[in-house]
């Protein structure tokens, strides 16, 4: 079942977060411990205006237990969106890294997917003949069509599975970036 994330949700989001930050092995997040991090996501995540917090964030709820998660938002609000890490690193009694801003990624007319991930036991399993991944992906175009923006973006590392769904949802590569020292390129879907 797909739903917006809530409260009760923090626990199963921020693990599922905490997968995925570390899989993208950002450097600015290196010196933090993973226990650091786990509580940096958890905190984060009760904050309306925090990336990585319940109102930007979808999932998909199997046998009462959010197993997947999708977070997007407009453009327009990304930068605001960031603004949450420093107060997250002073929490933790962490020196705040020099480069701790996030680079905006959305470009300026789309709605932007930052983040869809499964559970490594729920992968693999469907609901009426559709994967976890796809009911999110799916879910997420919905939402940003009814933003109004003509498209939608995202950013994936070549080969990668989300990659590989995108392409079958109609996304086109149009630009080849450099994130944090690693390639990615960044999708698009026409919503108009």
């Amino acid at each position: 079942m797909l739903r917006d994330a809530t409260i009760v949700d923090a626990d199963a989001v921020a693990m599922l977060v905490l997968h995925e930050v570390e899989r993208r092995q950002l450097r600015r997040l290196r010196r933090v411990t993973k226990e650091q991090l786990s509580q940096m996501l958890f905190v984060g995540y009760h904050q309306p205006d925090f990336r990585y917090g319940y109102p930007q964030a979808r999932v998909y709820q199997n046998q009462g237990v959010a197993v997947g998660v999708a977070y997007g938002y407009p453009a327009a609000t990304e930068r605001a969106l960031d603004n949450q890490w420093a107060t997250l690193f002073e929490r933790q009694q962490l020196t705040v890294p020099q480069q701790l801003v996030v680079t905006p990624r959305a470009l300026p007319d789309e709605w932007y997917l930052d983040l869809l991930t499964v559970r490594n036991r729920s992968k693999g399993k469907t609901y009426q003949q559709k994967w976890f991944d796809e009911w999110l992906l799916g879910d997420a175009i919905h939402r940003a069509r009814r933003s109004d923006l003509p498209a939608m973006g995202m950013d994936v590392r070549p080969g990668s599975s989300l990659a590989g769904l995108a392409a079958e949802f109609g996304f086109v590569a149009t630009q080849r970036r450099h994130l944090d020292r690693q390639t990615y390129y960044h999708l698009r879907l026409k919503l108009g």
